[in-house]
């Protein structure tokens, strides 16, 4: 089940999960207060919904995440325009980051033989893997982007107002083996949405999304470049 809460997907929003001690523990007063503003992306109303199980927004408390642990952050792109308003194509970037208790930045590549955490998404909870091919679709979701700190998505179908896209992220799992480099640190999980109208065409996409698409009969995105397709 899912609830239409509309956050603020233009600019940002952050899931921070402290790990103190060998636990960590999550404070979601940010992301509870985001949740009440409303919208407007590139002349479109929408922004991200949120699933209602999600642990990281509906639980008082916030939530106690361990390493090894799994905890399900669901978020999906919202088309809440007027019933005048068109179907919009949506891209989302999810960054990712680590921080230690100084609140300084910490370089994971510097431990590439540990995978901190995996973000992943579906029933089957297939995994963004760093370096996953551009063109790769998961999820209903055509990825262009992916490395340890950044994943940049592209939903394939045009929404229609008042309908959503499937989940872009539907959780993070974290690896058993984070060892001190990480006590005190915290862990930000940041999504970024943007919207075009279907009917603008290839360069108006291309313009406020930053990739040309190749479309379909029905409009579906079946490929993505940097550079505006040849008109046949």
């Amino acid at each position: 089940m899912k609830r239409n809460l509309i956050i603020t997907g233009a600019g940002a929003l952050v899931v921070a999960v402290a790990l103190i001690g060998g636990s960590m523990a999550a404070n979601n007063a940010q992301t509870a207060k985001a949740a009440q503003a409303e919208i407007s992306v590139n002349g479109l109303k929408g922004g991200i919904g949120i699933g209602d199980n999600d642990s990281a927004i509906f639980s008082e408390d916030g939530i106690t995440a361990t390493p090894g642990g799994d905890y399900e952050i669901e978020r999906y792109a919202v088309n809440a325009g007027k019933q005048a308003d068109y179907a919009a194509y949506f891209k989302v970037v999810i960054y990712k980051s680590w921080e230690d208790g100084k609140g300084e930045y910490i370089d994971i590549a510097s431990t590439e033989d540990v995978v901190e955490d995996q973000v992943y998404v579906g029933k089957e909870k297939e995994v963004y893997e760093p370096g996953l091919e551009a063109g790769t679709i998961i999820n209903g979701w055509m990825v262009a982007y992916a490395d340890e700190e950044e994943i940049e998505l592209f939903y394939t179908k045009p929404v229609p107002v008042g309908e959503a896209t499937t989940p872009f992220i539907n959780g993070v799992s974290f690896t058993e083996n984070l060892d001190n480099d990480y006590c005190d640190a915290s862990y930000n999980l940041e999504f970024e949405v943007t919207a075009v109208q279907a009917n603008n065409g290839e360069e108006a996409f291309g313009s406020a999304l930053g990739l040309y698409p190749t479309l379909d009969s029905d409009g579906n995105i079946i490929a993505l470049s940097e550079e505006k397709p040849e008109e046949e």
